[in-house]
């Protein structure tokens, strides 16, 4: 019996004659980062000829997609692809292109893993600033700013009857020392572009919040009620209280929870406020009931609400530190970009009707995730300092 190696099944799964077992074994083998510089090499010889890459019985793209999603269900890895026809004729020019991406990413995820292995906490996403100076902040009843990627661990302020904690891990927690009644002082915990944040309520609720965000609450709740204010977009995993129901507002929508699981989106730049939720039930603008998978937006020109149900992967994309896209407009998906690395954001030419999907780790490059956008030959940029110019791909040219 002949030895089964990477580059044997690399051959058999391009021209399609793996079985189901052996298609299991080689996305496993090309997920090992000992095969990573073999994998290359394979992929570019087998794309860089049309040829092969005309007469094989694969479809490239799928096969990148395949791969990776396979492996996200242990890892976060990036794969993207097109949603429309690429304007080059070669027939054989998609497989390329599709390899390009594949190649450029890969590489992206290995050091995403590497990465992962040696975290640094939940705010270590902060130093990805292309300016050096994202950081997040802590704002105090008397306006005092606590740099929290610089503060020791353990006790770091008292805010009326709580102690605001550092912990061990990064995040952010309050522990009451007192029941006496000291009024409500209110703290604001602020994540810049590039930034990641999660922090723990005097409730023992769980927030997360995305990069240009902030969330304004009490540092101890009031007997009768837990609200708190949002602008960006948070994660929220509420403890559960019946006695006191959470509300949080943002931008003219209000959500009313128990305890449950849910997402807001209310960015200044978008056109509407967003709330998905993931589990149990909330109460939108006092009357509109949501369901676990459902969304409601609030349209800020006309002040209509709307419930749909979202692709939930793309909405927690950004919990999981992805751009996750699926379908997604060129305008939607520059807006999270330049949120996250903290650039500007232009347009040359028409840029209706163009959408793309795929995922990509937040630990990638600016350049890398503009390169692989490229290689989808649907649009191209030009970079200027820190400003980003959008324009079609043939309009470029």
């Amino acid at each position: 019996m002949s030895e089964i190696t990477f580059e044997g099944l690399f051959k058999r799964y391009m021209s399609g004659t793996l079985n189901a077992g052996e298609i299991r074994l080689f996305r496993s083998m090309a997920l090992q980062p000992e095969n990573k510089a073999l994998l290359s090499q394979l992929l570019q010889e087998a794309f860089n000829d049309p040829a092969y890459a005309e007469s094989a019985d694969f479809d490239a793209g799928e096969m990148a997609l395949e791969v990776m999603m396979k492996a996200r269900q242990s890892e976060a890895i990036p794969v993207l692809h097109r949603t429309k026809p690429s304007i080059v004729a070669r027939p054989w020019f998609k497989y390329a292109a599709a390899a390009a991406i594949f190649l450029l990413l890969l590489a992206v995820s290995w050091e995403w893993n590497n990465r992962k292995k040696t975290g640094t906490g939940t705010i270590a996403q902060a130093s990805q600033s292309p300016r050096g100076t994202a950081r997040p902040m802590l704002i105090l009843g008397d306006g005092t700013r606590i740099a929290l990627d610089s503060a020791a661990n353990g006790a770091i302020a008292q805010q009326g009857s709580a102690q605001v904690i550092k912990l061990a891990n990064g995040q952010l927690a309050y522990k009451q020392f007192s029941q006496k009644n000291t009024g409500l002082v209110y703290n604001i915990m602020q994540t810049p572009t590039g930034c990641l944040y999660q922090l723990i309520l005097p409730d023992g609720s769980h927030v997360w919040l995305n990069a240009a965000s902030s969330i304004r609450y009490p540092t101890a709740f009031p007997e009768d009620k837990r609200m708190v204010e949002v602008s960006g977009e948070a994660y929220f995993d509420i403890a559960k209280d019946d006695r006191k129901p959470f509300i949080v507002t943002a931008k003219g929508m209000d959500v009313q929870v128990l305890g449950t699981s849910f997402n807001v989106m209310a960015y200044a730049d978008e056109a509407a406020v967003k709330t998905t939720l993931v589990q149990g039930a909330v109460k939108i603008n006092a009357d509109r009931i949501l369901h676990p998978g459902e969304q409601a937006v609030l349209h800020h020109a006309s002040g209509e609400l709307s419930v749909n149900k979202p692709d939930m992967e793309e909405i927690l994309g950004w919990k999981n530190g992805e751009f996750y896209f699926r379908n997604t407009d060129i305008s939607t998906i520059m807006r999270q970009i330049a949120r996250w690395y903290d650039i500007e954001i232009k347009y040359e030419g028409d840029m209706s009707g163009i959408e793309l999907s795929g995922i990509v780790s937040r630990t990638a490059k600016i350049s890398q995730l503009l390169k692989a956008l490229e290689l989808t030959k649907i649009v191209r940029f030009k970079t200027q300092g820190r400003t980003i110019t959008v324009m079609p791909y043939q309009e470029a040219n």
